[in-house]
């Protein structure tokens, strides 16, 4: 055959040859930054060499309607090398062999050829497979010896085949699509690290912070200073911790520019729990930088907001995190991390050399703590990685580190001392309508209920067009607008009473005279009393937090562990010290006790021993897949929307925009009661789309109030905090 083609677009041709050579050019480039270069043009030359078959060639050729196995004979070839590649032709074998379908698991010797595991695969009969081997490269030679060293442990292997694999992957996708855009895509082009601190530290200057008028923004501003004089500092792992209203927001960014510029770190990535919190940083990080240089990376983030030119950029970013400053939830970083699918890793190696903060640290997922931890050393070890994590109720880790976190913050104790701005008050168990009565006392005022369902009793007990309520019953861009409404009567000294659940707690800059709290976990309760006195303009004794009970929440399980280790917090410490350092160390330190069995509760360690990459990728999930989406058609943007997905149009835009129109409800099978989302369907209040069994549209209009948002019943203990 004169030309084997590699891709065809109508009459153009890229020939293999010339894909391979890119590919490998690519993928060389993306593994340099963490020592990889070598193997990544190894794996590049490589990956397709099952395209040399006649039987693809004819498939491309039109001839026939398949093309066969391509990805195999490329994992076979460096799999026969073992000799002269030593590790490196396993982990070369696992990047090539899932390049498409997703990283395989190992599997055993044990595994026939028609098993998809590596070792399955890797029995199969490749016609032409001599023919085809004879055109594979060993060059460049691989040193056996940095494999040795990061094989040796399996957990870190693994981690060290997830970024192979993403250069793969992401230089195998760059360069089919430049063959296949008629027009060059726009990609990159975003402004370097350097150049963004520039205008960072020019805006902190113009604004003010440098130049504090108070005392409360000079210790802001103490505490902003030592975040830039830390940032000076060797990259490693870093502890932030700041009260509530400290500023830690900004005062973690300067650390992790002054890190990035030293160090000619790649790019910073902000990590936040979840997406209902995340838009807030983001447009902080936008307004001091300018929206075309933050990537927002989450479900709900919609781009077409922006200019066309800008659009198109960020959408291409987000799909390999090629952006100088990325903002981007727990479920997106640590999924990817522990991923298999192409479209989960992806933007692995793009993570490699860069700064990351990681906000809400106490929020990290318990359940798996441990694998979590371990990928951040990991990250920090080999890969270039600075990390910090960020936190006014700093957990206490360092037992589950083998590395020791450096706290950036000097005498916090006092720290704490200066921003306590309210005084606690356990007030005990009360009725619905005692809470609500106490509230209707002041003009503004903010109570925060542990389960959804507690705070809509509350809240229907208020009188008047001047309370709110908060959940994520209401859909995002509902969620946005009561969030508005409420800082703008905030701000003009109008009537405000909110209930909400602790969705409110974090990240929702809001200032009340006054809380109540329903009595949950201690790092809840201090999280929810930074949304009383945040500024600081009254007096702490006039800045009361109300803790409370409720007949149902004391004898609710809905957590119970949270509850019983802050009750031996404080009567350890005492309720007068609360929200000391001490006292919060005291909590983690009981809390983590209490739950060391459930850290890796689905074993993630114990797959990494078998090489589990796909299993692993499937279990590797932070939110339980426990509820249906219904999607809201709230305003005429909304019923566009629905038009579009009735007729069955599912593009990657057109779902992150319908995002901002979903609320997720509870979904599960129970013999006893049926689920609220079984309820609404009973009711004929949503409908399903044609075709879709995850995704639910409203049918009934009054079945979603524009106070409380979707009408869903929840059953006792099921509420959800966020």
């Amino acid at each position: 055959m004169d030309e084997f083609i590699g891709h065809l677009d109508e009459e153009r041709i890229q020939r293999l040859e010339d894909h391979l050579a890119e590919t490998a050019r690519l993928a060389g480039l993306f593994a340099e930054p963490f020592g990889m270069k070598d193997a990544g043009v190894l794996l590049g030359k490589n990956h397709d060499l099952g395209k040399y078959s006649s039987s693809f060639q004819a498939y491309i050729r039109g001839k026939k309607k398949r093309g066969g196995d391509h990805s195999t004979a490329g994992a076979r070839f460096l799999w026969d090398h073992q000799k002269e590649l030593g590790p490196a032709a396993l982990a070369g074998a696992f990047c090539i062999a899932g390049h498409h379908a997703g990283l395989p698991d190992g599997g055993t010797r044990m595994n026939t050829c028609e098993e998809s595991t590596l070792w399955g695969r890797m029995k199969r009969e490749i016609p032409e497979y001599e023919e085809i081997a004879a055109r594979g490269s060993l060059l460049p030679a691989v040193s056996a010896a940095a494999f040795q060293k990061v094989m040796r442990n399996p957990a870190d292997g693994m981690m060290l085949v997830r970024m192979l694999f993403s250069c793969l992957v992401d230089a195998d996708f760059l360069d089919t699509e430049s063959f296949m855009s008629h027009e060059a895509k726009e990609r990159g082009r975003f402004r370097p690290v350097p150049e963004l601190a520039e205008r960072f530290f020019r805006e902190l200057d113009s604004r003010g912070y440098t130049r504090p008028k108070n005392r409360l923004n000079e210790k802001r501003y103490e505490i902003l200073s030592r975040c830039m004089e830390k940032g000076e500092e060797a990259p490693g792992l870093y502890t932030l911790t700041v009260p509530t209203g400290g500023g830690k927001t900004i005062s973690s960014m300067a650390f992790a520019m002054k890190q990035a510029v030293k160090y000619h770190k790649r790019r910073i990535i902000y990590v936040i729990p979840y997406v209902s919190i995340i838009e807030q940083t983001a447009e902080i990080f936008k307004d001091f930088l300018g929206k075309a240089d933050v990537l927002e990376s989450h479900s709900n983030v919609d781009y077409d907001d922006m200019e066309e030119s800008m659009a198109g950029r960020m959408k291409l970013a987000a799909e390999n995190w090629d952006a100088p400053v990325i903002v981007t939830t727990n479920e997106q970083f640590w999924e990817s991390l522990y991923g298999n699918r192409t479209s989960k890793c992806r933007k692995l190696h793009n993570i490699a050399d860069s700064v990351i903060v990681f906000d809400e640290a106490q929020m990290m997922p318990l359940d798996f703590l441990t694998p979590c931890l371990k990928a951040l050393e990991e990250l920090v070890r080999r890969y270039g990685v600075s990390a910090v994590l960020c936190s006014a109720t700093q957990p206490e880790l360092s037992q589950y580190l083998s590395m020791k976190p450096e706290e950036i913050m000097e005498n916090i104790p006092d720290m704490y001392q200066f921003f306590n701005r309210v005084s606690y008050r356990f007030d005990g168990e009360r009725t619905y309508e005692e809470i609500a009565g106490a509230m209707q006392k002041t003009p503004q005022a903010l109570c925060i209920a542990s389960t959804k369902k507690e705070a809509l009793e509350i809240y229907r007990c208020l009188e008047g067009n001047d309370s709110f309520y908060l959940s994520t019953n209401l859909c995002p861009v509902h969620r946005k607008r009561v969030i508005a409404e409420i800082k703008r009567r905030l701000a003009g000294n109008l009537p405000c009473r909110v209930v909400s659940t602790s969705i409110i707690s974090v990240g929702v800059d809001v200032d009340f005279p006054v809380a109540y709290l329903e009595y949950t976990g201690l790092d809840s309760l201090i999280q929810g009393a930074g949304r009383c006195n945040r500024e600081g303009k009254r007096q702490s004794a006039d800045s009361i937090v109300h803790i409370f009970r409720t007949e149902k929440e004391t004898k609710s399980r809905f957590m119970k562990k949270e509850k019983q280790v802050t009750e031996l917090t404080l009567a350890r410490c005492g309720a007068g010290h609360m929200a000391e350092p001490a006292s919060i160390r005291s909590y983690y330190e009981n809390w983590y006790k209490n739950n060391e069995g459930n850290m890796d509760r689905m074993d993630i360690m114990g797959d990494t021993k078998k090489l589990a990459f796909r299993d692993i990728g499937m279990k590797f999930k932070l939110i339980r897949d426990n509820t249906r989406s219904v999607f809201i058609p709230l305003d005429d943007r909304a019923r566009e929307i629905l038009r579009q997905l009735q007729q069955g149009i599912r593009t990657r835009d057109l779902m992150r925009e319908a995002g901002q129109y979903i609320v997720n409800v509870n979904y599960y099978k129970d013999s006893h009661s049926p689920s609220p989302f079984t309820l609404l369907m009973n009711q004929g209040a949503i409908a399903w789309f044609e075709g879709d069994s995850q995704l639910a549209y409203l049918t009934d209009s009054g079945a979603y109030d524009d106070k409380i948002g979707l009408k869903a019943e929840e059953k006792e203990g099921v509420g959800i905090m966020w």
